[in-house]
């Protein structure tokens, strides 16, 4: 009698049978994967044709993968020369004064991510709560409740004629396509040329070389009009076919 381990018994629990062949799942169109709902705003691009909509599909992951990155590298930049200038003028526990963090959104985070960083067993040490703060946390610190901020960190941007409102939409818009590419929505019919000029400009003032690192690493060609534009017949937001040449078959 065969053990139950043997691989000749294909009923034993250890071991799939892979000879039936009728225990694999018949594998499912990329459609019906990502849901009729996620899909149709490919399909709507696309006119209906589910080959270009699964193209257009492609293209925005490989475009949110890119911008992804080209974000890392912003949000690191800031955050680093933020915390510098503010250790500066009020000492390394500048995000536990009252004084400085005046919005209550600001002081949750904190709140919130020293609670996670002793959960996780962690000190909450400086360095770990500066890379625990998220990009929202950051992007606040040039919002109009923290104007009183803006003459010490206006310095971390090299160049002249900036004002802080300009700066708090900038990171505003960056914000918003950060968070539709977390979400996996679609970023095609964003300004993505530029968007993505904002995050090379935003860096450079900070970062030469951290811009330069941004350039190096992505890999997409931007187009210089938009993706998406409204059908000239019935004003449906359409994909520009004239820009065919820059999606992946």
């Amino acid at each position: 009698m065969q053990s139950r381990d043997q691989p000749g018994d294909t009923h034993s629990i250890w071991h799939i049978p892979i000879q039936n062949s009728s225990f694999f799942l018949t594998p499912m169109p990329l459609i019906d994967i990502l849901s009729a709902d996620r899909f149709s705003t490919y399909l709507l691009w696309a006119n209906n044709d589910v080959a270009l909509a699964e193209r257009l599909y492609s293209y925005n992951v490989q475009l949110s993968a890119d911008f992804y990155s080209s974000l890392h590298m912003l949000e690191i930049a800031l955050r680093n020369r933020c915390d510098a200038v503010l250790t500066t003028a009020h000492g390394a526990a500048w995000f536990d004064s009252p004084t400085v963090l005046k919005e209550s959104y600001q002081r949750q985070c904190i709140k919130e991510a020293r609670a996670l960083l002793l959960r996780e067993g962690k000190s909450a040490s400086h360095g770990q709560m500066i890379a625990e703060l998220n990009f929202g946390f950051w992007s606040s610190l040039f919002g109009r409740s923290s104007n009183h901020l803006w003459g010490i960190l206006r310095p971390i941007f090299n160049t002249g004629g900036l004002q802080r409102a300009t700066i708090a939409q900038k990171l505003r818009d960056l914000r918003r396509l950060r968070n539709r590419i977390a979400h996996y929505e679609p970023i095609l019919a964003q300004p993505l040329t530029a968007l993505h000029a904002d995050v090379l400009n935003l860096t450079s003032w900070m970062s030469v070389e951290a811009a330069a690192w941004i350039t190096t690493h992505s890999n997409v060609a931007y187009s210089a009009t938009m993706l998406i534009i409204p059908d000239p017949v019935n004003g449906q937001s359409v994909f520009d076919m004239a820009l065919i040449g820059h999606v992946p078959i």
